[in-house]
């Protein structure tokens, strides 16, 4: 079952991110740039973000920086990747708010700039997930482990039957948590968007605080109570984030496109 439920799961965190990009530019009558700019802001993020853990990774192995006790290592690495991960994306936002886009100060043009961002991320783990398929599925093959040595032989057979041993309802459930992430970066758009036209600082904290705390909510329960409690707080995060979002459509000082 679980061979049938993978490649479910990714090409629908492939397709559904695009149809729904598709279907908001049409909807909010916005131009297909505005999304491909969000979804250049995940990669600017990204790039930015991965070296600087990478470099503190490195500092924290070869003992430049203190490395935290064990008994709070869980603790500190997701406080790290919680936090970077809000000030890159929330950063990275902010700054397409202001140069990259400057005519977009809409409401509409904001929920299908977050669309990018969200559709971005939810492709490129859809595809990673199809990748990681295939490559299981090879390791199958007599031919893949061909001159291997015992040991890691030995490691490559239990690390396959982990894989196929998981539960069939988790790939679905990894697609549903992106669907939510979506719906929570289209939030995150219109909240770094009133950082922007009231030029206030707040705006852009509270999304990076919000970003930060739902990221490190989500590992928490994940860490505690498996992926559905997980999904569950994302779930949460995100509504009570697009409700926000939407109750912000009409503010006196943000443009309202008809839909």
């Amino acid at each position: 079952m679980i061979a049938a439920t993978i490649p479910l799961a990714a090409v629908s965190m492939i397709v559904f991110p695009i149809v729904l990009v598709w279907w908001l530019t049409r909807r909010l009558s916005m131009p297909l740039s505005l999304a491909l700019c969000g979804a250049g802001t995940f990669l600017v993020a990204q790039a930015l973000r991965f070296p600087l853990l990478q470099g503190l990774t490195s500092l924290f192995e070869t003992g430049a920086l203190p490395a935290p006790p064990a008994a709070y290592l869980l603790v500190f690495n997701i406080a790290v990747l919680s936090l970077t991960a809000g000030l890159f994306e929330e950063g990275a936002r902010y700054g397409a708010y202001r140069y990259a886009i400057p005519e977009a100060r809409s409401w509409n043009a904001a929920v299908t700039f977050g669309a990018g961002h969200g559709a971005m991320e939810a492709v490129i783990l859809g595809g990673l997930m199809g990748v990681e398929f295939f490559g299981m599925l090879a390791l199958g093959t007599p031919e893949a482990t061909q001159g291997v040595d015992p040991a890691t032989h030995a490691q490559l057979a239990e690390q396959t039957e982990r894989y196929w041993a998981l539960p069939a309802y988790m790939p679905l459930i990894g697609a549903l948590e992106r669907a939510f992430a979506i719906g929570f970066h289209i939030a995150m758009a219109v909240f770094v968007l009133q950082a922007v036209v009231r030029r206030s600082w707040t705006w852009l904290a509270a999304a990076i605080a919000a970003h930060a705390l739902a990221n490190a909510a989500g590992a928490v329960a994940l860490v505690r109570s498996g992926p559905v409690a997980a999904e569950i707080v994302v779930a949460i995060f995100a509504g009570a984030a697009l409700y926000i979002a939407f109750r912000l459509r009409r503010p006196a000082n943000i443009r309202s496109d008809a839909a």
